[in-house]
């Protein structure tokens, strides 16, 4: 059931929020990027899904939005699960929910805009237990796992909410790949538990990249000061880098964004007829075509003007030209060049 939904606009760039209820008390929230024109290179999108820390009693919001915000701006749409704390709950419950949310993202996967072969899961501390057991456990598993500083082993479950299971005994040949991240300095979760997940993820054969940082307290979060509640303790450069890190593993795992035109206007030979919509370069190796726009729009047979224009479409420079083309002129134009016969 959808709770809510609101569209953030800045300029012509939209951000879809969407709020849906998982189980009692628990709120899945969702921020999709624009599917505008100009992102024409991405058809859906990878797609992230945060589990915040706080030892299963509360929920961080320092690791909620701001993990969220950063994976954003990456071009990941990205989900975060507020899911079952307390020591009213268990840890069944937070599970539950925790499935609940990856299989709501499938389900959802084409309004969404995602690509259901793209989901990750990162965690932080507890909510890096709860990521780590749905890599191990969950029936729908994510196909990449981030793990901040996470707990994984049963004998530190007296710092939790309730009794969690021991998560270096469930990893199997379908555990994802996994990134790890944590702090030899770490005291209130040793780094003990990343370690010992390590070690049974190596014995799985199940790939993985790990990052211990030599100083840093628990809880680092982003590491910087818009996530430190203005604690010094809570800023840390060198532990900040897990981010990028995890962008270029994550890309290691899922690919990048492809990148590979020249330009987003048609070549000639694209389209198979000269007209004001291919590109200028393409214009500009036909006679004809010259002749025409020297007679029409002389400044881009200027060798300055040619360079910066080349790319682009006549209908496009002509917007930015001292004394643009009126629409009769442009399509008077456009006629011409369509009569010049295209040869290879």
């Amino acid at each position: 059931m959808v709770k809510m939904e609101v569209i953030l606009r800045r300029g012509g760039e939209e951000l879809l929020i969407k709020q849906v209820k998982v189980n009692s008390g628990s709120l899945l929230t969702a921020y999709l990027l624009d599917n505008s024109e100009e992102f024409a290179n991405i058809s859906k999108r990878p797609a992230i899904l945060i589990f915040p820390g706080g030892g299963y009693y509360g929920i961080s919001d320092r690791e909620a939005e701001p993990i969220a915000m950063a994976y954003l701006a990456e071009g990941y749409n990205a989900v975060i699960l507020r899911y079952s704390v307390g020591k009213e709950s268990n840890f069944t419950n937070a599970f539950s929910d925790a499935e609940k949310a990856i299989s709501l993202i499938h389900e959802n996967s084409d309004e969404w805009n995602i690509e259901t072969k793209k989901v990750a899961v990162i965690g932080f501390s507890a909510g890096g237990h709860l990521a780590a057991s749905l890599g191990t456990m969950g029936e729908l598993r994510p196909r990449a796992m981030l793990l901040g500083y996470p707990c994984i082993l049963e004998k530190w479950n007296r710092g939790l909410a309730f009794s969690v299971p021991s998560l270096e005994k469930e990893v199997d040949n379908q555990t994802p790949p996994a990134f790890l991240f944590a702090t030899f300095e770490d005291e209130l979760v040793p780094v003990e538990n990343t370690i010992s997940f390590m070690q049974a993820l190596n014995e799985q054969k199940i790939a993985f990249e790990s990052h211990i940082f030599q100083k840093g307290v628990h809880g680092l979060s982003l590491a910087k000061g818009q996530t430190s509640s203005g604690l010094k303790k809570l800023v840390n450069n060198d532990f900040s880098n897990w981010f990028g890190l995890s962008v270029s593993w994550l890309k290691n795992i899922f690919g990048d964004f492809p990148a590979e035109k020249e330009s987003l206007t048609p070549d000639v030979m694209d389209t198979n007829e000269y007209s004001i919509e291919v590109r200028i370069k393409s214009l500009l190796e036909n006679q004809q075509c010259r002749e025409l726009m020297q007679t029409y729009i002389p400044i881009l047979l200027e060798s300055e003007a040619q360079e910066s224009a080349k790319d682009y479409s006549i209908r496009i420079v002509n917007q930015g030209l001292p004394t643009p083309l009126s629409e009769n002129e442009l399509n008077e134009l456009n006629d011409q060049l369509k009569k010049i016969k295209v040869t290879e």
